[in-house]
């Protein structure tokens, strides 16, 4: 499913005016695209698709587990590709899972989870995370072929105005998340 995920997010990005050129892949991890506006690299963009799981709240790991393990491979190819940070980087994930949602992505960067009993349980994944330099600037969720939402990583705030300019994205007041 690669292949089409990284359809719909080249094509999205065409839709805005930019240019996403892939890259190839090479014997270190790289990320899928480099993105220019006017020949100038504005950022890198990784795609992960998340494919359809069965629910089990008996172990709610497995939910969130594929959403935080994409994240960190991406991390890790972030770290390769753009280990100086010359410029953002931008997680696209698509949700092929209609009992998925952007509010499952936002659980998992939390770390925790709400179980049907009340509880807060750890998402087993981002303990993995938590020892990673966070890389990833933008968080894109489409589900389906359609952008659904957006989360800006607040630690790099640099980046935010750029990216929600060459995206077209709405900028948010703090207040909202997505």
């Amino acid at each position: 499913m690669a292949k089409s995920g990284e359809k719909i997010v080249k094509d999205y990005i065409e839709s805005k005016g930019l240019h996403a050129e892939k890259i190839p892949k090479a014997s270190t991890k790289s990320v899928d695209f480099a993105v220019y506006s006017a020949g100038e690299l504005v950022f890198y963009l990784e795609e992960k698709t998340i494919e359809p799981h069965p629910m089990a709240w008996k172990n709610v790991n497995t939910v969130y587990n594929a959403i935080g393990k994409h994240i960190y491979e991406a991390t890790k190819q972030f770290k390769s590709t753009n280990s100086g940070r010359e410029v953002p980087n931008v997680l696209a994930l698509i949700n092929r899972d209609p009992a998925r949602s952007i509010d499952d992505l936002f659980t998992t960067l939390i770390g925790y989870v709400i179980t049907p009993r009340g509880r807060m349980q750890r998402i087993d994944v981002m303990k993995k995370l938590e020892k990673e330099e966070p890389v990833i600037d933008l968080f894109l969720w489409f589900d389906q072929n359609q952008l659904a939402g957006h989360i800006l990583d607040e630690d790099h705030t640099s980046y935010e105005a750029k990216l929600t300019e060459v995206l077209g994205l709405e900028q948010t007041d703090g207040d909202e998340w997505y």
